[in-house]
């Protein structure tokens, strides 16, 4: 008998020790927070909603709403009561497009699975929506919520090439914050988005947008790795149209419009790490014979390009180019001193610093892409001159060279 009543109670015991294991992440209570959400930021009137989930990540039924009333995305919630610490976070709504540097023109929705203890800022991004099923799955293998959470964020960091893992979890990440940390969700932030100047195009970029983060999300959802490379060619592609100086002028531009001083962080360095990771990489500096004025609309439209070193006869009625490659993590500027003109409204991956009577200096603003310009020579009808100098990874000139053109004088 005594053995029986021993068994009995030893077998209680361990039943209270499952018990407290399987419902430590379910403690429940009153919970207040604050958060962003953010592609670039939500805008005004964006809906948020919190559903409380169980142990498994399933939602029990209850849920609670509020609405983003500032530009800038954020929102809050105060003594919220729920029986689970364990939530999801929707956040559905138009959103600032920092590629374009406009409102979306439809909505989108991004989601975060977060533990609500202890938490004062949960975030909604691209980062917690794309890991969101990743996470799900690592619980239904019987992973903690805790364990599955870091095991998917490290993953992901791994797909975008950051090999620094970062101890604060995506929900905590913001696109309008300094730090490498935060530097990381602006970058994929980005790559996520083509830009377009096409009228046509823009109203479908949205939709995109859905379309490759829910392809992402499944694809990294079964075994932490995203193993569909067109999805990483899309982003790639998205690079390669990129201007990363107006990226961040714009939405500099756009939080100071709001009242609001904030640092944008470095995302250019972790778009560089993913280009890295996923693309062939080339050593020097490329200066195609051909290549298109505009490489988005027209890639097979190609003329000749200028800057070719070895070339330095031209015919000045003839269309050309300004184009170049230049190596992940190295700088190229180019220098025009003569009779060459240009259209701003197409520079295709170059910043333009300096444009005067006396020629232009122009910025590759993309690495290990194409970057392609229009230009024309003067006057149809004069012969001309102009000097090119390439500042190569340096300050001062690697290489100059003088080139002439034939106009087409009349009786010639």
């Amino acid at each position: 008998m005594k053995k029986t009543r021993i068994l009995t109670l030893g077998l209680a015991f361990i039943g209270m020790l499952a018990l407290v294991s399987c419902s430590k992440e379910e403690t429940g209570g009153n919970y207040s927070f604050s958060g962003k959400a953010q592609k670039g930021p939500f805008v005004t009137g964006a809906t948020i909603t919190v559903n409380e989930l169980n142990g498994s990540l399933a939602q029990t039924g209850k849920s609670f709403t509020t609405s983003i009333t500032s530009d800038d995305g954020s929102f809050g919630l105060s003594n919220i009561e729920m029986e689970s610490n364990l939530a999801l976070l929707s956040g559905n709504g138009f959103y600032y497009n920092e590629v374009l540097g406009e409102l979306s023109p439809a909505q989108i929705t991004l989601q975060a699975i977060a533990d609500l203890n202890d938490a004062k800022t949960v975030n909604i991004n691209v980062l917690t929506h794309i890991t969101k099923a990743r996470i799900e799955t690592l619980v239904r293998e019987g992973k903690s919520f805790a364990d599955a959470k870091r095991q998917a964020e490290g993953e992901f960091q791994d797909f975008l090439g950051v090999t620094e893992h970062f101890s604060q979890g995506f929900e905590q990440m913001s696109i309008a914050s300094e730090g490498d940390f935060n530097a990381i969700l602006l970058a994929f932030s980005i790559i996520l988005q083509r830009p377009s100047n096409n009228l046509a195009v823009i109203p479908t970029l949205p939709a995109e947008l859905t379309w490759l983060m829910t392809n992402l999300s499944t694809d990294f959802a079964d075994n932490g790795s995203v193993d569909n490379g067109a999805l990483v060619d899309t982003m790639l592609y998205n690079i390669s149209l990129q201007n990363q100086t107006y990226i961040r002028s714009r939405l500099s531009n756009y939080y100071s419009g709001l009242g609001l001083d904030v640092e944008i962080p470095d995302f250019e360095s972790y778009i560089t790490l993913f280009q890295a990771a996923h693309e062939e990489l080339v050593a020097e500096y490329i200066y195609p014979d051909m290549a298109s004025p505009n490489p988005e609309i027209g890639p097979e439209g190609a003329v000749p390009n200028i800057l070719v070193k070895e070339a330095t006869r031209f015919d000045g009625t003839h269309a050309y180019v300004v184009a170049a490659i230049t190596p992940l993590g190295r700088n190229l500027k180019v220098k025009v001193t003569g009779d060459i003109h240009f259209s701003t409204s197409l520079n295709n991956g170059w910043l333009v610093t300096e444009q005067n009577t006396e020629g232009f200096t122009i910025e590759a603003q993309r690495h290990n892409e194409l970057v392609s310009m229009p230009i024309y020579m003067g006057s149809f009808s004069k012969d001309g001159s102009a000097t090119i100098e390439y500042y190569e990874d340096s300050e001062t000139p690697t290489f100059t060279k003088q080139i002439t053109w034939t106009g087409n004088w009349f009786g010639k």
